[in-house]
């Protein structure tokens, strides 16, 4: 009986290692949206540009947190500019990018 609990136990714990990876890896961040501000393929992208090409450093964006349709604006210059598809507004890449580009406020 203790073998039997000593390996559930064991086994349990590698779940929850495993389980606890797979959820933290699916949260929105601001270097998730960093990655994806300065990605040539964010949403699909055909153009071979990124966020970035037209705010280096994020240029021009320092009162974007203010906008309250922060998430149409990024999915009009995704559409448009990128050429790619634009994103669910509640997606984890929506979100990062939106959490990235209100941390710039912070940095001007």
């Amino acid at each position: 009986m203790k073998n039997v609990l000593c390996s559930l136990f064991f086994v349990m714990l590698i779940v929850s290692m495993h389980t606890g990876g797979v959820f933290a890896a699916e949260k929105p961040s601001v270097e998730k949206g960093r990655l994806l501000f300065n990605s040539q393929s964010l949403a699909g992208a055909t153009s071979g540009k990124s966020c970035a090409e037209c705010h280096p450093g994020g240029a021009g964006l320092e009162n974007a947190w203010k906008n309250q349709n922060l998430a149409g604006q990024v999915n009009t210059c995704i559409a448009g500019p990128l050429k790619g598809l634009k994103l669910d507004e509640n997606s984890i890449e929506m979100q990062s990018v939106i959490m990235y580009i209100r941390s710039l406020k912070q940095q001007h």
